[in-house]
């Protein structure tokens, strides 16, 4: 979301490689983007309303702090911890459109999330020029068939000002 349309150059680098991209990825991403977030691709002319990327896992350790949430109430944690990390409410309904189907099939679930500084390891992100925000966002979970205990932690919410880059995610096993 740059203050003015710019363009902007966009490489990452996932610990194991891309299983997909969209658009397709080369050498980067080269786009024309806009302050509404709707992005050009300059290669092709085609638009799109964000920059897709999947990739074989990185290498991490599980997260031990996090938060045990009931299938029943998935969809108000997302809400509220999305909120919390600084996602804005297309942002938000993007992630609970994909994530929260993937949380229905057992009845607890263990949830993390994992910021700026573990994706920064696992997938270190080069933008130009560059922003003044960047909140990425991934989401780890496990399904368990029973509460268990954890210690949760605070979310601090991240300012958004200036040239700001979005990125959220999560881990499919």
């Amino acid at each position: 979301y740059p203050e003015k349309t710019t363009k902007v150059s966009v490489k990452i680098d996932p610990q194991g490689g891309f299983t997909k991209t969209e658009p397709i990825y080369g050498s980067g991403w080269n786009v024309l983007a806009n302050p509404d977030g709707g992005l050009v691709d300059l290669s092709s002319g085609n638009k799109y309303p964000y920059l897709f990327w999947e990739g074989r896992g990185g290498i991490y350790e599980t997260p031990e702090k996090g938060f045990v949430v009931a299938r029943e109430n998935v969809h108000g944690f997302l809400v509220e911890k999305l909120t919390k990390l600084g996602l804005n409410q297309k942002e938000q309904n993007d992630f609970i459109e994909f994530w929260e189907p993937r949380m229905q099939n057992a009845p607890y679930y263990f949830v993390s999330f994992l910021g700026n500084r573990a994706m920064d390891s696992l997938a270190p992100l080069t933008i130009t020029p560059k922003p003044d925000s960047v909140i990425r966002i991934l989401m780890d979970f496990s399904p368990l068939d029973k509460p268990i205990a954890v210690q949760g932690y605070e979310i601090r919410t991240p300012e958004r000002h200036g040239f700001t880059v979005v990125e959220w995610g999560g881990v499919l096993r």
